[in-house]
């Protein structure tokens, strides 16, 4: 993994080491309580496979703990921004690849325009949850 972005409080965003890709597709989120989620997703990799790539034993992602209790939590591994924020990256490469097949006049101006307006509602959304970070 190369260089990491923080996108919030114990959350990254870092290339993945499985595929050739610019855009930063891993997550990785520190919870408050230590243990470390990580997951690609692009190829979903995740954490035992980054563990195995780098040589690291799986258990460094959860630290020891005074309550070794299982106990359920609420789920909050990635949180609604880290998931906009891969699909913005997505839906754009989809735009361009969309504006290719349109002058190929393989793709409706009505196909295009509705991944136009996909994009900007995603950012719209994007837009909202930075306020509220």
């Amino acid at each position: 993994m190369g260089k990491f972005k923080k996108t919030g409080e114990g959350r990254y965003v870092s290339q993945c080491l499985f595929h050739e890709d610019k855009t930063p597709r891993a997550g990785i989120t520190q919870k408050p309580d230590g243990v470390i989620l990580i997951h690609c997703f692009s190829c979903g990799a995740g954490g035992l496979d980054f563990c195995n790539a780098l040589g690291i034993d799986p258990a460094n992602l959860f630290p020891p703990s005074d309550n070794p209790k299982y106990e359920k939590r609420s789920r909050s591994s990635f949180s609604a921004w880290q998931m906009l924020h891969f699909l913005r990256s997505d839906l754009i490469r989809l735009l361009i690849i969309a504006n290719d097949l349109k002058k190929l006049d393989a793709l409706s101006s009505d196909d295009r325009q509705f991944v136009s307006e996909i994009i900007l509602r995603l950012n719209d959304g994007l837009a909202y949850l930075e306020g509220a970070r």
